[in-house]
């Protein structure tokens, strides 16, 4: 009897051993799969510094001969202002359109410089900096950004974006591109959440909105990047920020994104990252980080 038992606890032991090894086996193919994402991220972001350096060089030309441009235009409206030629005043209403062009151009070309330098920020390794940034055009910018990196993998993808940015932040001091990409992951995940909403639930007259507001709370500041999408229940917002928990399709996302910006909000910036959400109505994070960092 006591030997029939002990067969039948060694049976249900190997069972046991048996299914929690192919629970390991499982485990570590799932883990060699993120590893090797991760590092055709990484050979992209070498890649992607090439490139945003190679980009640089032309971007410079554009805005240094636009602002020269603008130099000779301001030159040839004292000229003009004091000929007396009948055809003056024609003249000047053509250098004025040129000059709202050319100021157009740099305005653009200025806003590129930003992002690639920003950009340029993050592979060096004194990236984690604290600088004075502008923290609403950080915002605007990036969060532009990180939609039109969405959209290039799906070109009828669109979402209205809704900016109600303090004027009165000015400059906050931050480990720029590290809080850069915490932008960057939350907005994506916001473009995910409306497009899934969009497509799967089939709504008349649904408006996929995203919006991106900051306000001075004291001395904190606060960021929300709300999005009327899909939502997520009560259960999966106590999990969000947990690693590589993720609720997109296998091979969509790594399930790091949140816990990463949890980290850099918690830790490197010595604030907050809290989310809420209805299931099919909204979903809101709201980033809180001291003005004095």
């Amino acid at each position: 009897m006591d030997s029939s038992n002990e067969i039948e606890d060694l049976q249900q032991a190997n069972a046991t051993l048996s299914e929690n090894i192919q629970k390991l086996g499982s485990e570590m193919e799932l883990v060699q799969q993120r590893f090797e994402q991760q590092s055709k991220l990484a050979g992209i972001g070498q890649l992607t510094a090439g490139i945003l350096h190679e980009i640089r060089n032309p971007l410079n030309f554009v805005n240094n001969f636009s602002r020269l441009t603008l130099d000779l235009v301001t030159e040839m409206k004292e000229l003009l202002n004091a000929s007396e030629s009948t055809e003056t005043e024609e003249v000047l209403e053509l250098v004025d359109m040129v000059n709202v062009n050319i100021n157009r151009i740099l305005e653009n070309g200025s806003r590129a410089e930003r992002i690639v330098q920003t950009m340029l920020t993050q592979t060096r390794t004194d990236a984690n900096q604290v600088i004075p940034t502008d923290l609403n055009q950080l915002l605007e910018e990036f969060s532009k950004l990180a939609y039109q990196g969405v959209r290039g993998n799906d070109k009828e993808f669109n979402v209205k974006f809704i900016f109600r940015l303090d004027p009165g932040i000015g400059k906050v001091n931050l480990m720029a591109s590290e809080f850069t990409r915490v932008i960057i992951n939350l907005v994506n995940n916001a473009c995910y959440a409306v497009n899934a909403r969009s497509k799967e639930q089939n709504e008349p007259g649904y408006v996929p909105e995203i919006m991106v507001s900051s306000a001075l709370n004291g001395d904190w500041v606060d960021i929300r990047i709300r999005d009327n999408g899909i939502g997520i229940s009560q259960d999966t917002v106590e999990k969000v920020f947990n690693p590589f928990f993720t609720t997109k399709p296998p091979g969509e996302g790594t399930g790091l994104g949140l816990s990463l910006s949890m980290a850099t909000i918690n830790e490197m910036h010595k604030g907050k990252l809290t989310v809420t959400s209805e299931k099919g109505v909204f979903t809101e994070f709201v980033i809180s980080i001291p003005l004095n960092l």
